[in-house]
């Protein structure tokens, strides 16, 4: 049977449940969250001058990544239960508003101890308080709305969401930076508090009105479970651009240019993928609640559809990356072949994405976070190893080696449950 004779009768299904409808609906609200982050990034750089926008972009590294483990992978647990439960979804959200606010003062406190000792800390106490307020409250609380309308299989007001913390970040630099005089980094930050304040009160007041006041409730064992998911979220963000470093170090900075460019160029062509597998992570789980081996069944089904999209988005890169100097400026001339290279980057990582997401809901979320320490691990050694030798080619395909590998790691770890009840 030919690819499309098989992949026809799956879209049609995927249509007939509503999937391509809130994947369609995800990826508009991915394209103007993408939208509002550029949009602040221009301002910021502009307001803020280089000293500024450096010491709070490595500053907000750090929070970010510390949010990560501030709720204990709460908004994972909600998705996870209340998909397969939706009566319990109200519980739950009490439940994760506690375990962030349990967890998050903690983790406050600790970096204005220890902040101050380190360069990124040194903008005062006042402003490091108000942005950690914003990251690691104020912001998670706006993020667990996400997986309230996630779980609910609400895809148009998740989508709403994702772009209130963005949006209202824009204004807020927007208007600082309008202000009479010099937008400097303490000022900026109260700015920063007070747009991360409104769109936690914004996303939460909707999620009260179309699901009720939350039900204030602990719920007993989460925290093993829960922390994984914590840590897998962290090690991500961690991850993200640690290959960076290393390469500006062994290439100089030119070099670093490019290999970031060509690596964002990715991640935002791998945009239609994400929304696939935000619309698919609540079926999943549901799923499995009801049976584990029909769930990894289903993720076979849409490997074709998630390769596809990669192959659609690398298919392009290779044809119009010639045109990428034309937007991004002659300095860029040499980017075309770095992009041609990568270009089977969205293949790969569709492949392990849909992997993944049928690990965690198969109640192998531990597994797949050993799969993310591994590819960490791995693409920081292979990028130390290949970059003094082979430059930022070297680097690259070290990287989309790594991304190979991760997917058929994924693979291998999940077909054994496809004969399991």
């Amino acid at each position: 049977m030919s690819f499309s004779a098989r992949v026809t009768p799956l879209l049609a299904k995927l249509r007939a449940g509503g999937l391509a409808f809130d994947a369609s609906v995800l990826f508009g609200g991915f394209s103007l969250q993408l939208l509002t982050q550029i949009g602040w990034l221009v301002l910021a750089v502009r307001f803020l001058g280089p000293d500024g926008y450096g010491l709070f972009a490595s500053l907000t590294a750090v929070t970010v990544a510390a949010a990560c483990f501030v709720g204990c992978g709460c908004d994972q647990l909600l998705v996870r239960h209340a998909a397969a439960e939706p009566a319990a979804l109200r519980g739950w959200i009490g439940h994760s508003l506690i375990a962030i606010t349990l967890t998050g003062l903690p983790v406050l406190a600790l970096g204005l101890l220890l902040l101050p000792f380190l360069e990124i800390g040194g903008i005062g106490w006042l402003p490091l308080l108000l942005v950690l307020a914003a990251d690691l409250l104020l912001g998670r609380y706006a993020g667990l709305c996400t997986a309230i309308y996630m779980a609910s299989g609400q895809a148009a007001r998740q989508s709403t969401v994702t772009v209130l913390t963005g949006a209202c970040r824009l204004g807020a630099i927007a208007l600082a930076g309008l202000l009479p005089g010099p937008l400097t980094i303490g000022t900026w930050a109260a700015w920063y508090a007070g747009s991360s304040a409104l769109a936690a009160v914004l996303c939460l007041g909707l999620a009260v009105r179309d699901h009720g006041l939350p039900q204030w409730r602990w719920m007993r064992g989460q925290w093993g479970s829960g922390f994984t998911f914590g840590a897998e979220a962290a090690l991500q963000a961690s991850a993200k651009d640690l290959d960076k470093p290393i390469v500006l170090e062994f290439a100089g900075a030119a070099a670093s240019g490019y290999y970031a460019a060509a690596f964002r160029i990715i991640d935002t062509l791998s945009m239609p993928i994400r929304a696939l597998g935000y619309a698919l992570v609540a079926r999943m789980f549901r799923m499995a609640a009801e049976d584990r081996a029909a769930c990894v069944r289903y993720g076979l089904k849409l490997l074709p559809l998630g390769i596809g999209l990669g192959a659609a988005a690398g298919l392009g890169l290779a044809v119009f990356a010639g045109l990428l100097p034309w937007i991004f400026g002659a300095q860029y001339a040499e980017l075309p072949w770095l992009v041609r290279l990568i270009a089977p980057m969205p293949a790969f990582f569709a492949a392990y994405l849909i992997g993944a997401d049928v690990l965690s809901a198969i109640g192998r979320q531990s597994v797949r976070l050993g799969v993310v320490c591994l590819s960490l691990a791995l693409t920081l050694l292979l990028c130390w190893l290949a970059t003094p030798a082979y430059g930022i080619a070297g680097a690259a395909l070290a990287r989309l080696a790594v991304q190979a590998a991760t997917a058929a790691l994924v693979w291998g770890l999940v077909l054994p449950a496809r004969r399991k009840g």
